[in-house]
C-alpha cells in the first residue's frame, strides 16, 4: 500500500533509521533535517530502496519553514504520517554537577515547539481528511526522569501527555496519535554522554520495533519492556527508594549533539 510519510530528524540516528525504514516501492517521503549532508545521504538510501523523496534541510524550531515544506508536500502526496522525531538532549557538563538551566530554553524549544511546528500545519489536514496517523517522540526518561537531565525527561514527559490527550481527542476524526518512548538506543545522541545503557538496541532494531507499534496504532510504543515495566514500576515506589534507583543512571556530556 502507498503511504505518504513525513520524518524529521531525518538526518541522524531514529529519524534515519526510519526513513530507511519505511522506504520502499509506493511509499513518498518527506524528510527533513538540519544537516543537509547527512540528510543527502538518508535520502539516497530511501532512494535505493524504491522511494520516492523530497527533503529539506530546516530546523524544526523556523515555524513558517516548516509549515511551507509540509503544506507543500501534502498538496502533491497528502500525508498519511508524519513523525516528529527531531529532538536534542541535555545532561551534566561535569561529574557531581547539577545541568545547566540557561540551556533548558533551547532544549524546550526544539522538543516541544519542534514538535508543535512539525505537527500543526497538518493535524487540521488529517482531521477533515477522517484519516492519518500523528506520531511524537517521548522517552522512557518521561516516566524515571534521569537526576543529571530534568529538563529532557520534562520535555519527553510534556509530550507523552500532549500525544494522549490528542488521541482521545482526534479518534473521532479518524485519527490515531501515538508517542515513542524508547530506552536506549545507540544513536549519536546516546553517544553524547557517558552514563550506564542496559539493553541498549540498534537503531535498526528500534525502527522495527516503532513500526510494528504503528502498524498496531499503539498509544505508547515503548521498548525495550524489561526497561518499560521498571520505569513504570518505579513510579510506584518510596521517595528513597526511587531516588536510589535512579541514581544509578548519573551521566555526564561528552560533547553537544545538533
Amino acid at each position: 500500500m502507498a503511504r505518504n510519510i513525513v520524518i524529521s530528524g531525518a538526518s541522524s540516528g531514529l529519524g534515519r533509521a526510519l526513513a530507511i525504514e519505511f522506504a520502499g516501492p509506493g511509499a513518498t517521503l518527506g524528510l527533513l533535517g538540519r544537516n543537509s549532508e547527512r540528510l543527502d545521504e538518508t535520502a539516497a538510501r530511501a532512494r535505493e530502496k524504491g522511494a520516492v523523496v523530497r527533503s529539506a534541510a530546516v530546523d524544526v524550531r523556523d515555524r513558517d519553514a516548516m509549515r511551507s515544506f509540509l503544506l507543500d508536500f501534502d498538496a502533491a502526496a497528502p500525508i498519511d504520517c508524519i513523525i516528529a522525531s527531531a529532538g536534542v538532549t541535555m545532561v551534566t557538563p561535569v561529574p557531581g554537577e547539577v545541568e545547566d538551566l540557561t540551556r533548558a530554553e533551547e532544549l524546550f524549544d526544539v522538543n516541544l515547539n519542534g514538535a508543535m511546528n512539525t505537527i500543526a500545519p497538518i493535524a487540521p489536514l488529517m482531521r477533515r481528511r477522517r484519516a492519518g496517523q500523528i506520531v511524537l517522540f517521548g522517552s522512557l526518561a518521561a516516566f524515571a526522569p534521569p537526576p543529571d537531565s530534568p529538563s529532557y525527561a520534562a520535555s519527553k514527559a510534556a509530550l507523552v501527555a500532549f500525544a494522549l490527550a490528542t488521541r482521545a481527542l482526534y479518534r473521532a476524526d479518524g485519527v490515531s496519535v501515538s508517542v515513542v518512548c524508547p530506552g536506549f538506543v545507540d544513536t549519536p545522541m546516546a553517544g553524547s554522554y557517558s552514563s550506564w545503557k542496559p539493553l541498549m538496541m540498534s537503531p535498526e532494531d528500534a525502527a522495527r520495533r516503532i513500526r510494528r507499534g504503528l502498524d498496531r496504532r499503539k498509544a505508547i510504543i515503548a521498548f525495550p519492556l524489561p526497561l518499560y515495566l521498571a520505569a513504570r514500576c518505579q513510579q510506584w515506589l518510596p521517595d528513597s527508594l526511587r531516588t536510589a534507583a535512579m541514581l544509578r543512571f548519573r551521566a555526564v556530556q561528552r560533547l553537544p549533539v545538533r
